[in-house]
């Protein structure tokens, strides 16, 4: 915390990722009580991820070819204005539609497309190489704080106050950030940024995507990465709350149970990381394999749960693991990928991501149709037992350790 450009980058961090989730779950509540319909609710989460995966390959682009510092500012005034836009419509008890919430919601996470990069990208130029553990286990830390935050209060305050307040509430949040970021020094890339600069967009994306399929660790670990969101679409809210109704026989408040208690398990395991940094740092590929075959055997537990508290127990016990994984994870991006290929590593893992989760959050609730909630996450649990016997079998990954950073 004292390295001013970091502190400068987490509160940017920690406030665009409160506004954006405050905002998110807010409208997925007001779509709710509009139409009263679960399918239009869901919509907002194809207008979140829909942005990152058409925008993926020309916001990696963007965010190596300039500052990211200016990234931060421009996406956050497009941010501000989207927002600004919402509170003129809403004065005077004015209502958005659903189309106009869906559009909203999918303007901000396009911004966010770049935005994220950005800042993930621009951690190992403002912390030496011995310390990304830890600044990325604070960062990982403070997010999920914010979005527990977000969920916890998000449904109060839709129910409690007008949308038009709540959104200046937003606003607020993403003038500070834009402000904070103003003060960010980004060390220069001068070499990376003149070379950049005599590409098309369309050959700086092509020579990224090369350099992904030929890095040893970047391209196991994107491979890992969306092939896992295969499994990943099982823990949607909608089928979260399908599997505590008609599985365990709860209702929505043993949903939010659930929903707090694995943020509370990813917010100790983030603060985890930091104690235990230097053998993440030797054994970090080790970790991730481990890491990746837990979640085939604790969703397959969660999957033979017979009551709402058991499943908030292995809820809880899913946090720590992921959360030192994702810390692993993104610390051996960081310091193995060259700092001028980073941000389109991180927006083509967006990219292939948002597109898989999008994909198996709809196939799996057809699915639940026709098969019993349980079979899904049984499916689920041996998707991920698969994905950590891929992980297993890459040499490269599976002995992989965090390095010092490439220019």
């Amino acid at each position: 915390m004292k390295n001013k450009n970091y502190l400068y980058l987490w509160l940017v961090n920690v406030t665009t990722t409160l506004a954006i989730e405050l905002f998110t779950i807010t409208i997925l509540v007001s779509v709710f009580v509009q139409t009263s319909s679960t399918l239009q609710a869901a919509g907002t989460m194809v207008a979140r991820t829909l942005p990152p995966f058409l925008l993926g390959p020309i916001a990696g682009v963007l965010v190596d070819r300039f500052p990211r510092k200016n990234m931060f500012i421009g996406m956050g005034c497009l941010q501000i204005l989207l927002v600004g836009v919402a509170i003129g419509l809403l004065q005077g008890g004015g209502e958005l539609s659903v189309v106009a919430i869906y559009l909203l919601l999918a303007g901000l996470s396009a911004a966010d497309s770049f935005h994220r990069p950005a800042r993930m990208s621009l951690i190992p130029s403002l912390v030496d190489s011995g310390h990304l553990v830890q600044a990325n286990s604070f960062i990982l830390a403070s997010s999920q704080i914010m979005m527990a935050i977000s969920y916890t209060a998000g449904g109060w305050l839709i129910l409690s106050h007008p949308l038009h307040r709540i959104a200046f509430v937003v606003i607020g949040l993403f003038v500070l950030a834009t402000f904070t970021a103003i003060p960010i020094v980004e060390p220069k890339r001068e070499k990376i940024k003149d070379a950049t600069r005599r590409e098309s967009i369309w050959t700086s994306w092509v020579s990224g995507w090369k350099y992904l399929r030929k890095h040893p660790i970047a391209r196991p670990l994107t491979v890992m990465e969306t092939v896992e969101h295969l499994p990943h679409g099982i823990w949607t809210g909608a089928l979260m709350l399908t599997f505590t109704t008609k599985a365990l026989h709860g209702d929505a408040v043993d949903w939010g149970y659930q929903a707090t208690a694995y943020f509370t398990g990813m917010i100790l395991g983030s603060l985890g990381a930091l104690t235990i940094s230097d053998w993440l740092a030797r054994y970090s590929g080790r970790i991730i394999v481990i890491n990746a075959c837990a979640a085939g055997l604790l969703t397959l537990a969660y999957a033979g749960s017979q009551t709402v508290w058991i499943a908030v127990m292995w809820a809880f016990v899913f946090g720590p693991p992921f959360a030192i994984r994702d810390v692993a994870q993104d610390s051996l991006l960081q310091s193995t990928v060259e700092k001028g290929q980073l941000g389109r590593i991180y927006a083509t893992r967006e990219m292939l991501r948002n597109a898989v989760f999008m994909f198996a959050g709809v196939f799996f609730a057809w699915a639940s149709d026709f098969i019993s909630i349980r079979a899904i996450y049984v499916i689920g649990g041996v998707l991920y037992l698969m994905t950590g016997l891929y992980a297993l079998s890459n040499k490269p990954l599976r002995d992989s350790k965090i390095t010092p950073s490439k220019e």
